[in-house]
């Protein structure tokens, strides 16, 4: 089971000076999203993982754009994101490491994790609307 205090533990640490603590606090909130139990608290992560979509260290978005992934796999993880506002980062940020500008080879997995949720955020009723209008796709 998990207990109602890990999520926001788990979700300051998402903070650290530590690129490793943030990279792992990112691997173990998407851990939880496949728990209904776990969706539940994940509001006290959102805002946190938002801003690693930008972080520094590849690895740390990798692990935040993963853990969005996990959590649109269910349809409330879906409506979580988009009651978050989560979605227009996402799509900013995919926009600007996909520009030619940016793009690099090693942004790869990042961009396919983001990739993967936008697809399933299609999936959900609620999720189609946030995608849309947003120039992600000329």
């Amino acid at each position: 089971m998990i207990d109602a205090e890990i999520l926001p533990i788990t979700s300051e640490l998402l903070k650290s000076e530590e690129f490793e603590v943030r990279e792992q606090a990112a691997l173990l909130i998407g851990s939880f999203a496949l728990s209904a139990i776990g969706r539940q608290l994940f509001d006290y992560a959102f805002p946190n993982l938002r801003d690693l979509l930008e972080d520094e260290e590849l690895d740390v978005r990798k692990a935040a754009a993963w853990a969005f992934r996990q959590l649109t796999v269910n349809d409330d993880g879906c409506q979580r994101i988009v009651e978050s506002g989560c979605p227009e980062a996402m799509i900013n940020s995919f926009i600007k490491h996909s520009s030619e500008e940016e793009i690099a080879k090693e942004d790869a997995q990042y961009l396919i994790y983001l990739l993967e949720a936008f697809v399933n955020l299609t999936f959900s009723d609620i999720g189609i609307e946030p995608l849309l209008g947003r120039n992600a796709i000329e």
